[in-house]
């Protein structure tokens, strides 16, 4: 096993923080820095919350690594909160390959979660063979060959024209990711597969979806709520990248979910 050593960002102010906070750690979409796809988010948290984020391999602060699974990278974030000595359960919330990996913690390590939240995802994400291609291309000719098409994924219509920095800053992150390490990223999603997996747990699951998202859209996104006995809620004006899109709307939910459930 392979398990790739991962970057932690601290996104609370630890001088605001209470004594009784319950850890929520972030996880990122493919391509994104979990600074700029959450940050937004982050300060919209409860103060009983100490958020912490991590990156993928070559993506924000975290190191290249060319070869990785999604079981590999829940082991990483397992390392990575115990090694800032953190050993009580944690709230987690993952979009997209985060959400992956979230859903990777609730089959082999239900223990360490308190509670889960999936955005955008999916426990199956289709045609192992494009996502090769995709890591093919980019191995090849870089991750500039995946910006057109994820401005277009990522957002809802006009977001872009609204939010230029909010889009600009996150197509900056793919754009200066490491090509093999993205590459690889793609390799995971395209060998990740847990539709015959039933977690016997009890962890409570919140998904999320949004409603201009045509990769994980709120039909997938409920039959993955259905599956896991999740609350699913879709969040109006966005699509694929809903904490940087409304995060404060994203944030309400979180942090009414996590309240119910400290």
């Amino acid at each position: 096993m392979s398990v790739p050593e991962l970057g932690l960002v601290e996104l609370s102010n630890p001088e605001q923080l209470a004594d009784n906070a319950s850890l929520v750690v972030l996880g990122p979409g493919i391509g994104t820095s979990v600074t700029h796809l959450y940050g937004r988010l982050a300060a919209q948290l409860s103060g009983n919350t100490h958020v912490v984020g991590w990156d993928l391999p070559g993506h924000g602060v975290s190191g290249p690594t060319h070869d990785f699974t999604v079981a590999e990278l829940a082991q990483g974030v397992l390392n990575a909160v115990a090694g800032q000595l953190f050993s009580e359960p944690f709230h987690y919330v993952g979009t997209s390959i985060g959400g992956a990996v979230g859903q990777q913690l609730l089959a082999d390590h239900p223990d360490r979660l308190a509670s889960l939240t999936l955005i955008a995802t999916t426990d199956y994400f289709p045609d192992p063979h494009g996502w090769h291609e995709r890591a093919e291309l980019v191995d090849r000719a870089g991750t500039p060959t995946q910006v057109i098409n994820s401005a277009k994924l990522w957002f809802a219509p006009d977001f872009l024209a609204h939010h230029a920095e909010v889009g600009t800053a996150l197509l900056h992150d793919l754009q200066n990711a490491d090509r093999g390490s993205y590459a690889a990223a793609c390799r995971s999603l395209a060998g990740f597969d847990l539709r015959e997996t039933q977690p016997a747990t009890k962890v409570p699951v919140l998904a999320l979806s949004g409603p201009s998202d045509v990769v994980t859209g709120p039909e997938t996104v409920q039959a993955l709520a259905d599956k896991l006995g999740a609350r699913h809620e879709t969040i109006a004006g966005t699509s694929h990248l809903l904490a940087a899109e409304a995060p404060e709307a994203t944030a309400e939910h979180i942090t009414r979910f996590i309240s119910a459930h400290r």
